[in-house]
């Protein structure tokens, strides 16, 4: 990498990630991933936000790199939003959609007297907005400066694709089989629901800004593999005639076990006692279930899970997220069900935050019950772990249909519908059908066997378009380059 950071004009890159976790943890990755190209990048937050990534915070700023962290004030009491909901996991769910994205548009104008004061100490260094999808407030920013801006996704091109078709072609003939159009092969998928794409009547507001301001950005960073979705990206490019830059994983860039440990946690406490356990364990032999961090799954659902975690046999981590009654309720069931002491000598129950990354690493871990976010997927496929797959909303269930049916590394338990459309009592995943789906991951015959094999590629196939060469290597090094053109256009336009 030395070589290429020399050959670099140095930019400044602003980074401005959505306040959700899944959206913070990979911007975070691709600011120290341009910060190791010698890039000079500032990342903006809000202030409770920075203390929730503390841990990741320090560490990049004792390692020297030139990434800082800049908290910009959250007007939540402008809008009517109770102080202290700075992120989106720390909202009841669903939650006031609308008014939280009109709190965060709010910090166009603290963020652009940032850049105009930055400009001011730096005249000789391009500015470079990378804006979060969800963030299109930043456009105005950008236009009213006269800088390039980029949007990054933390979503999959095959995921961009099917939005893109279903918003030129109202969702295709309405049959359950949905034929994806103008690829090189033909892929089938499960029909999505429209509500994934944000198309409710309340989230219609958001959709409209997000595909506004994709329109006037100057170009697309993604966190994929190109080899990974070849089709895909070239179709996506060619649907929005702008060039698409895939970055990822953008999780590699964790090489080391403490900054697995600490990516996205404010504590790294339980961490001693998760390797412990993991090693305690055989290879491939643990099953980690997470449902990401938005849902929070009802008592009635968590005694399901539980049952059918215990039944299969298999050592498990389980991460519970709850609050409130709802986290006490699930204690005193844990406490007189006797789970966590039945299964004491092969489970590890943890609440809250897990860190993800240091668990599917380990050589002990051999399935991943996931909601399938698109960060989440990825760090199954650049890990080698075989997905078991429980979609949850918006895109968690385009993003199953590639993994269960494109590059087929995984097993679906068949949910349909969205969590939150479901009430408290209803038991809509059975604890039989969780034992059958880890059944079929680890005894699946000559069809499990196909699975590891594909999975194994993948994994391969992600560590070589990071490593020094790659294609995700070389589009990053591209892109900064870019950069600097786009800077000279813009500086030419003002003059």
């Amino acid at each position: 990498m030395d070589n290429d950071r020399s050959r670099l004009e140095v930019v400044h890159f602003v980074l401005v990630p959505l306040v959700a976790q899944g959206h913070m943890i990979p911007t975070i990755d691709l600011g120290r991933l341009l910060a190791q190209l010698g890039m000079q990048v500032t990342l903006i937050t809000t202030p409770l936000n920075i203390i929730r990534y503390q841990l990741s915070v320090d560490r990049i700023r004792s390692s020297g790199l030139p990434m800082d962290f800049v908290p910009l004030p959250f007007p939540a009491s402008e809008v009517g939003i109770p102080e202290g909901f700075e992120n989106i996991d720390s909202w009841p769910f669903p939650f006031a959609i609308v008014d939280f994205f009109k709190a965060l548009s709010m910090m166009a104008a603290p963020l652009e007297a940032y850049i105009r004061e930055e400009r001011k100490k730096k005249p000789g260094i391009p500015i470079c907005l990378i804006s979060d999808f969800s963030n299109p407030w930043t456009s105005e920013v950008s236009k009213n400066l006269g800088i390039p801006r980029y949007v990054f996704y933390s979503v999959c091109c095959f995921t961009l694709n099917l939005v893109k078709s279903f918003e030129l072609d109202g969702g295709g003939d309405g049959n359950t089989v949905y034929v994806v159009p103008d690829l090189d092969e033909r892929i089938e998928v499960p029909r999505p629901e429209p509500e994934i794409f944000l198309s409710g009547s309340e989230q219609e507001y958001v959709r409209s800004m997000i595909m506004d301001s994709d329109d006037t950005a100057d170009g697309i960073i993604v966190n994929s593999v190109y080899e990974l979705e070849r089709m895909f990206v070239n179709r996506f490019s060619k649907m929005i005639g702008k060039k698409i830059w895939t970055v990822g994983p953008v999780s590699l860039c964790n090489e080391e076990k403490l900054d697995m440990a600490i990516r996205g946690s404010k504590s790294s406490s339980e961490n001693d006692k998760i390797q412990h356990f993991l090693d305690s364990m055989n290879p491939k032999s643990v099953v980690y279930f997470s449902l990401g961090s938005l849902m929070q799954p009802s008592l009635v659902l968590l005694k399901e899970i539980g049952k059918g975690l215990e039944a299969t046999g298999h050592p498990f981590i389980w991460v519970i997220r709850a609050t409130g009654a709802n986290l006490e309720a699930i204690e005193e069931w844990l406490k007189t069900n006797g789970l966590e002491e039945r299964t004491r000598n092969r489970s590890l129950i943890l609440r809250g935050w897990a860190p993800q990354l240091l668990i599917l690493e380990h050589p002990s871990t051999g399935a991943f019950f996931t909601h399938c976010g698109w960060n989440s997927c990825l760090e199954g496929i650049t890990t080698g772990v075989p997905l078991i797959t429980w979609p949850c909303f918006v895109d968690q269930f385009s993003n199953e249909s590639f993994i269960i049916d494109v590059v087929k590394i995984g097993v679906s338990i068949g949910v349909k519908e969205v969590i939150y459309s479901k009430e408290p009592d209803d038991v809509w995943v059975k604890s039989e059908t969780i034992k059958t789906a880890v059944d079929r991951i680890f005894d699946g015959g000559d069809e499990g066997d196909d699975r590891r094999k594909r999975t194994a590629h993948l994994r391969d196939t992600a560590k070589i378009a990071f490593d020094a060469g790659g294609s995700s290597y070389q589009n990053l090094i591209l892109f900064s380059k870019q950069v600097v053109m786009d800077h000279t256009v813009y500086t030419n336009k003002e003059s």
